[in-house]
C-alpha cells in the first residue's frame, strides 16, 4: 500500500530571541493512503508544529515530509494551494463543527 503521507527524520527548530527551540526531532513514519490517521500528544509536544509540515505552513529544518507523493516545501504558492485542496486535516479540537461527524469535518473545506 502506498503513502499518503511519509515522514523522513523530520525535525523542526525554531529560533527566538531565547534561543533554539527544538519542537520536531528525527520523526520518521508513514501514512497508509485511505486511512484517517490522528496525532495526539501533551501541549507542546509538536503535533500542530508536525501536521503543518503536510500543508507547507511550516517547512522542516531537516528531514523530508512527503505528501500524496509532492514534497509541501519544494511546491510553489500555486502547486501548494492545489495539494492543499487534496489534503483534508482538522488542527484542533475549536476547529470542528459539533453538527457535523468526523468524515463531514474532515470534507469540510471541500462540501
Amino acid at each position: 500500500m502506498t503513502s499518503a503521507v511519509s515522514f523522513s527524520h523530520v525535525s523542526k527548530t525554531f529560533e527566538s530571541r531565547n534561543g533554539r527551540f527544538k519542537a520536531l526531532d528525527d520523526v520518521t513514519f508513514e501514512v497508509p493512503s485511505g486511512s484517517f490517521f490522528g496525532v495526539i500528544g501533551s501541549s507542546g509536544a509538536g503535533k500542530s508544529t508536525l501536521i503543518r509540515t503536510v500543508n507547507g505552513l511550516e517547512t522542516p529544518t531537516g528531514g523530508t515530509v512527503t505528501a500524496l507523493g509532492q514534497n509541501p516545501a519544494d511546491l510553489n504558492r500555486h502547486d501548494l494551494a492545489a495539494l492543499r485542496h487534496e489534503i483534508g486535516m482538522i488542527f484542533q479540537h475549536y476547529n470542528l463543527v459539533d453538527r457535523l461527524s468526523v468524515m463531514e469535518n474532515v470534507l469540510h473545506g471541500r462540501l
